[in-house]
């Protein structure tokens, strides 16, 4: 797996949602950590109203595109819903997934997918996890500190080799304290080992961002590039 073992060794990780080969080249040499092809896309890609009509196939296309844009960088990709129902059907969408270019899978949830972390390391494929809030189950673990740290424990037990946690900032610290694996923190807080941002989010282009127009990729581009475009396609004159 490429730079795998760099990666967990390292702290203060930056990772970014990726879907393209475009992107994933601009991110690598931005110095990027890890890509993570989300399931996220069905937001932001297709236009869906949440993750759940992701599907495998789109999963690893968006994967196959981001390895091309980016050979040499770690690619995380997310395991959608339903394609992890029991060790077999996720022993082969993660083989798929491998093939496709990622050089870990994720997936959401913590002593439901138990068995499964233990079965894709019984055969080799890298598991990063996610607890907290789970979006493919529309469902926020209220967990106590000690509940959820008991969670990521058994985890890490079960084989996982990296844990994104979310919108659990309470108890990051202790959880990342008690780990020997990376913590990744999305929307939550900056004690664990590293962050994981949405891209379209970073650049403003996200349904939340355009709300806010300071230094927003939309109004730079209206105002600039696509308003030349127009305006030199209006002023050209006709043959």
């Amino acid at each position: 797996m490429r730079n795998l073992q760099k990666l967990f060794r390292k702290k203060n990780i930056a990772i970014v949602t990726c879907y393209d080969a475009t992107f994933a080249s601009f991110l690598a040499l931005a110095g990027c950590d890890a890509l993570l092809v989300g399931d996220s896309l069905g937001i932001l890609i297709k236009g869906q109203l949440s993750t759940h009509e992701v599907k495998m196939n789109e999963v690893i296309y968006h994967t196959k595109s981001v390895r091309r844009g980016a050979p040499v960088i770690p690619i995380i990709s997310d395991m959608p819903i339903n394609s992890f129902l029991n060790k077999n059907i996720a022993l082969k969408n993660a083989k798929l997934l491998i093939d496709a270019g990622a050089d870990i899978v994720k997936i959401e949830g913590d002593d439901d997918i138990l068995e499964i972390v233990k079965h894709l390391t019984k055969h080799k494929i890298p598991v990063c996890g996610h607890i907290g809030s789970m979006p493919q189950i529309n469902k926020i673990k209220k967990s106590v500190s000690e509940n959820l740290l008991t969670k990521a424990k058994n985890l890490e037990g079960a084989g996982l080799k990296m844990i994104v946690i979310s919108m659990a900032s309470g108890s990051n610290n202790n959880i990342t304290k008690q780990l020997s694996i990376p913590t990744i923190s999305f929307r939550s807080s900056f004690f664990c080992d590293g962050k994981v941002e949405l891209l379209y989010d970073l650049l403003g282009l996200s349904e939340k961002s355009l709300s806010n127009k300071k230094n927003n990729i939309n109004e730079i581009i209206s105002s600039k590039m696509v308003k030349k475009f127009i305006q030199t396609v209006h002023n050209r004159k006709n043959q």
